[in-house]
């Protein structure tokens, strides 16, 4: 396993621009580990560097990590409510297979639009409302979506198997693997121990098909995903279509 330490000044946008080119991505890790710093991170990064190339549907379930996005003209749904998330994935499933019609219409392999990025702040709490419409919805949108350039960044403090079934699971070949409460949870992560020793803020392993490399997380400041929320929800940024 190679171990690389990074600055912020020189990984930010590298390193997110990476993890928002993986067909799916699970952030994994205890409470206080910084799911929510990388969450962070890749949309900064994607608003910063590709504004016009980045759609989102973001499900939010405990209602405060994602709530500064909501009114970007990027995000096509903000979904709180148990119902409501359940009509996101659909809203995504549907975008999902008209991406396909138009593939097969112009005989494209793959889709040449703007990126969706599905962000489910917790996983665990999204499968607990209602597992059994959540699992298929969430199963078909993470076999197929990859050539639909529809992509799953998924968070959860709770990596058990309840959570993240294998038929999901296996459609997520990369991931972020931070701070856990012990072995075991590492192990259901990245199918190794090694999280439980990391300090409890600040680094994590990026496993990717690649490989895996120990990473000193970036954190955006506070104050630059204030300003550039503020520039994309100004009056004259809402105005204007992006796509």
């Amino acid at each position: 396993m190679k171990t690389t330490w990074h600055t912020p000044a020189g990984t930010v946008s590298r390193l997110y621009r990476d993890m928002l080119s993986q067909p799916h991505l699970l952030i994994a890790g205890a409470t206080g580990s910084g799911k929510s710093v990388v969450i962070n991170g890749m949309i900064y990064t994607a608003l910063y560097n590709a504004p016009c190339d980045a759609e989102f549907i973001l499900i939010d379930p405990k209602r405060v990590e994602l709530i500064r996005y909501a009114r970007l003209p990027h995000v096509v749904k903000y979904a709180t409510e148990p119902a409501d998330m359940i009509a996101a994935l659909d809203t995504a499933m549907d975008i999902t297979e008209r991406r396909y019609k138009d593939m097969a219409k112009r005989r494209l392999t793959k889709f040449d639009g703007a990126d969706l990025y599905v962000v489910i702040d917790e996983l665990a709490d999204l499968m607990t409302t209602n597992k059994k419409a959540v699992q298929p919805r969430l199963q078909r949108l993470a076999q197929i979506g990859r050539a639909a350039r529809v992509h799953i960044i998924a968070a959860t403090q709770c990596p058990l198997a309840a959570v993240i079934p294998t038929a999901i699971k296996v459609n997520f070949d990369s991931c972020v693997a931070l701070h856990t409460r012990c072995a075991q949870d590492s192990r259901n992560i990245m199918s190794r121990t090694g999280c439980e020793t990391l300090p409890r803020y600040g680094q994590g392993y990026y496993v990717t098909p690649a490989g895996t490399t120990l990473y000193q997380i970036p954190m955006i400041p506070d104050a630059d995903l204030t300003r550039i929320c503020s520039y994309w929800t100004s009056p004259a940024c809402r105005t204007r279509s992006l796509f």
